[in-house]
């Protein structure tokens, strides 16, 4: 099973117990995304348009890749793990397939594999607590392996370029747990090699307006990087005050799909280079 993790603030008792009641059955699998009509209420007045998506744009999607294209590599070479990582098109808009080769030592019982938003670098607590796609699916314990991610049935990405995620990481489970976060066995930083998959749009602050009323925060050359929603913002009022779509802007943010794109209180990213960091 897999499923994109957007918080994992749980201990690991907890976490434990929740893996086990999901492996039991008893923990009901993320429900499906409500579709995102552009904006959570009605703003009554929008100074500025948001930028209408050109229609006759094609944007390119993972199954347009020929099955078995090399979209990303990395290598373990940590903790004593070494061994290499090669993700490939497998024809899906949602997903791909993973191959491990030449694992030493082989991973553990209990290891299972993610692909994380933060750098290679960062702590086992950081990466526990960072956006991630997590394959509940134990891997096997052997040097060499293939499997697809995700399985038929446990839906996929919600966006069709994956380069936000950042690192590869094996974890082994949490004691008395089958699966889950328990420890860190080995990291990978992934490089991707794919086409121009998402708008990486320029962001330009119009200021304040009706629909978009909280703070902007800015780069040293002025440019924004991140926006502070304030109550009564819309996805359409905030994509109109940076001038751009609403697409661009769930494409910037690849963790706050659906209704979590727009909650009071909490920071949208607005800049290419940090999507999916928190």
């Amino acid at each position: 099973m897999e499923y994109p993790t957007r918080r994992r603030s749980v201990g690991s008792v907890g976490l434990a117990t929740l893996l086990a009641a999901t492996l039991a059955g008893c923990y009901a699998s993320a429900a499906p995304p409500v579709p995102w009509d552009g904006a959570r209420a009605t703003a009554s007045a929008v100074p500025l348009a948001a930028v209408e998506a050109d229609p006759s744009e094609v944007v390119p999607q993972l199954s347009d890749l020929a099955s078995g294209t090399v979209i990303a590599t990395g290598s373990f070479n940590d903790r004593g793990v070494t061994g290499q990582i090669n993700i490939t098109a497998n024809g899906a808009d949602n997903g791909f397939d993973v191959t491990l080769t030449g694992m030493q030592p082989v991973p553990p019982a209990g290891s299972s594999l993610e692909f994380n938003a933060l750098p290679a670098a960062a702590s086992d607590g950081e990466l526990q607590d960072g956006f991630s796609y997590y394959r509940y699916d134990l891997i096997s314990q052997v040097p060499d392996q293939t499997f697809s991610t995700p399985s038929a049935g446990y839906g996929g990405f919600e966006t069709n370029d994956p380069r936000f995620m950042r690192t590869a990481v094996i974890w082994v489970a949490p004691q008395g747990a089958p699966v889950g976060l328990g420890s860190v066995v080995a990291t990978a930083a992934l490089t991707w090699d794919l086409p121009h998959m998402g708008p990486g749009p320029e962001v330009d602050d119009h200021g304040a307006a009706e629909g978009a009323h909280g703070q902007a925060a800015r780069a040293d050359d002025g440019t924004p990087i991140s926006y502070r929603i304030a109550a009564g913002d819309t996805a359409y009022g905030i994509a109109a005050r940076f001038g751009i779509t609403t697409g661009d802007l769930q494409w910037l943010n690849p963790d706050r799909f659906g209704g979590r794109l727009i909650l009071a209180d909490i920071t949208l990213n607005l800049s290419r280079d940090s999507r999916g960091l928190r």
